[in-house]
C-alpha cells in the first residue's frame, strides 16, 4: 500500500470510526424492556457526541486530504511529521471513542467490577510512570504497604484520568505531585494536586456530569468529551470509595480518591 493510500484509509477511517460511534449510542439508548424511552436524552447525547468528535475527525481528514494533494513535494522529514500529526488525533478520537463507550456501559449497568485486596502504592506508581506527563514534571510520594480492597483495571483508568486532567490544566513546565497513604481513619487515600486555575465551589459537582461543558478560565477550548470524572465517580463508587474535589492550598486543584482501609 502506498504512503498516500494510507493517508486516505485513515481519513475514511476517522468518519467511519466517527459514524459507528454515534449509531452506537443511537441503539444503546433505545427503550429496553421496562423502561420508557427518552428520545430527548438519545438526541442530546448524540448531539454531544458528534460535537466532541468533529475536530479530531475534521483534523485527521484534513491531514489525509492534504496528504494526498501535496505528498508528491514533500521532503522524508516533512512526510514524517505529516504522518506523526494524523497519529495524534488518529489517538486523540480513539481516547474520545473509549471514553463514549465506557460512560455507555456504566449508564447501562454492564461493567464488571473484580474488588480484591491489591498493593495501592505499588499500581499508583506503576501508572504515574507510564503515563504520559508531556512538559510537567511528576512528583510521586507513596507510603510502604499501602493497601486496599479495588479493582486493579477500573482503578487504573481512574488514576489516568486523573493525571490527564492534571495536565490539560495546568501551566506548561508545571509540577503534578502524586501521594498515596493511609488517612488516620485507616483509609487509603490517593491524591493528584495541579497548580492550574482550580475548580470553583459552584462548578465541583458540575464537573462529575456526563458531558461536562465547563472549563476554567484560559482552557475553554481544551479538548475532551467531558466523561473523565464522571467514569472515575462511577469506578470508585462501585467499589465502595468516593473521590472529592479540594483547594490545593491556593495554588491549584487536588482530587483525592477514597478507598476503605485494606
Amino acid at each position: 500500500m502506498s504512503d498516500t493510500a494510507g493517508a486516505f484509509l485513515l481519513g475514511a477511517g476517522a468518519g467511519l470510526l466517527a459514524s459507528a460511534v454515534v449509531a452506537f449510542v443511537w441503539a444503546r439508548t433505545r427503550r429496553r424492556p421496562g423502561t420508557v424511552e427518552d428520545p430527548g436524552r438519545r438526541a442530546d447525547l448524540t448531539s454531544k457526541i458528534g460535537h466532541e468528535l468533529k475536530n479530531p475527525v475534521m483534523s485527521v481528514k484534513g491531514l489525509a486530504s492534504s496528504g494526498i494533494r501535496l505528498y508528491p513535494s514533500m521532503s522524508d522529514d516533512e512526510r514524517l511529521e505529516f504522518f506523526r500529526l494524523i497519529d495524534v488525533e488518529a489517538n486523540r478520537l480513539k481516547l474520545i471513542a473509549d471514553e463514549i463507550s465506557t460512560a455507555l456501559r456504566i449508564d447501562a449497568g454492564q461493567i464488571s467490577y473484580h474488588v480484591r485486596d491489591e498493593d495501592l502504592g505499588a499500581l499508583v506508581q506503576e501508572v504515574a510512570w507510564r503515563s504520559p506527563s508531556g512538559q510537567h514534571a511528576m512528583v510521586v510520594e507513596v507510603e510502604d504497604g499501602l493497601t486496599a480492597p479495588l479493582d486493579r483495571t477500573r482503578l487504573s483508568e481512574v488514576i489516568v484520568h486523573l493525571l490527564d486532567n492534571a495536565s490539560k490544566f495546568s501551566p506548561p513546565d508545571a509540577p503534578i505531585e502524586v501521594r498515596a497513604y493511609r488517612s488516620p481513619e485507616g483509609d487509603a487515600v490517593v491524591e493528584v494536586a495541579d497548580r492550574g486555575p482550580g475548580i470553583p465551589a459552584e462548578h465541583r459537582e458540575d464537573v462529575f456530569g456526563e458531558f461536562t461543558e465547563w472549563r476554567p478560565p484560559g482552557y475553554e477550548e481544551t479538548p475532551g468529551a467531558g466523561l473523565g470524572l464522571f467514569i472515575c465517580r462511577a469506578h470508585l463508587k462501585a467499589m465502595a470509595g468516593r473521590i472529592d474535589i479540594e483547594d490545593e492550598r491556593d495554588r491549584g486543584t487536588m482530587l483525592r480518591v477514597t478507598l476503605p482501609g485494606g
